[in-house]
C-alpha cells in the first residue's frame, strides 16, 4: 500500500462510497482499480468515487475513471464522481472524459436522492 495514497470505503444502503486521497497516478491506479472492482462484485448498485482530497491525477487516472464507467454500464450499475480539486477537474474537462460521467459536489446529492426534497 502506498503511505500518500489511501482508498477509503463506507456503505450506506445499496451504495459504496470510495473516498480517496493522495495522488492518483501509475503507481496507485492499481490500487484504486481494485478497490473499484471489489466493489462492483460485491452488487452494490451505485458506486460513487470522492475524488475531493486527490492532489494529482494523470491519464492513469483517467483510465481506471473510464474502466470503471464502462465497468457499471456492462454490469447495470451505477458510477458517480464527486468533483476534485482544480487540477483533477481540468484534466477531466481538458480530455472531455467529464462529459462521459455523473459529477456532484457532494455523496450526498445521489444517496439522498428522492429522500427528501429542498423546495418548498
Amino acid at each position: 500500500m502506498n503511505r500518500d495514497f489511501s482508498v477509503e470505503e463506507r456503505r450506506q444502503g445499496d451504495a459504496a462510497v470510495l473516498m480517496v486521497s493522495g495522488e492518483l497516478d501509475l503507481r496507485t491506479g492499481p490500487e484504486l482499480e481494485e478497490r473499484l472492482t471489489g466493489a462492483f462484485r460485491s452488487g452494490i448498485e451505485l458506486v460513487i468515487l470522492d475524488l475531493r482530497q486527490i492532489d494529482f491525477m494523470d491519464s492513469t487516472g483517467l483510465r481506471v475513471l473510464l474502466a470503471a464507467h464502462q465497468r457499471a454500464h456492462e454490469t447495470g450499475r451505477r458510477f458517480a464522481l464527486v468533483r476534485g480539486a482544480d487540477q483533477v477537474e481540468r484534466v477531466l474537462t481538458l480530455t472531455g472524459v467529464r462529459d462521459l460521467l455523473t459529477v456532484v459536489d457532494a455523496p450526498e446529492e445521489l444517496l439522498t436522492a428522492g429522500e427528501s426534497s429542498e423546495e418548498g
